[in-house]
């Protein structure tokens, strides 16, 4: 699984080398909300949609290893408290259980 990992992150780092030397001095305009930035070079937008990307999936991940967590919590509970209610129903007499 590693090889095929650092083949994958080999592949990616060559392809943004390629992309960052093709488009060295490519110049753009970027129009914001309310902002716009003349003549940025290209590599330094996409480097900047791509850091806010990351962090923004980053986000997104993290709150949903929350709701897992909460989950995995609330099904803790449920089970202990299912292994309590066995427990009790193994201590009682055959007779209080054939009452039942």
């Amino acid at each position: 699984m590693w090889v095929i990992r650092t083949i994958l992150v080999l592949i990616i780092v060559a392809v943004v080398v390629g992309f960052s030397i093709y488009n060295a001095n490519q110049r753009i305009s970027i129009d914001l909300i309310r902002t716009r930035y003349d003549n940025v070079l290209l590599i330094v937008a996409m480097y900047w949609a791509f850091l806010v990307g990351m962090v923004v999936s980053a986000l997104l991940g993290m709150t949903y290893v929350i709701r897992l967590h909460g989950d995995l919590r609330a099904q803790r509970r449920a089970r202990k408290r299912l292994e309590m209610e066995m427990g009790a129903l193994r201590n009682r007499s055959i007779e209080e259980l054939e009452k039942l």
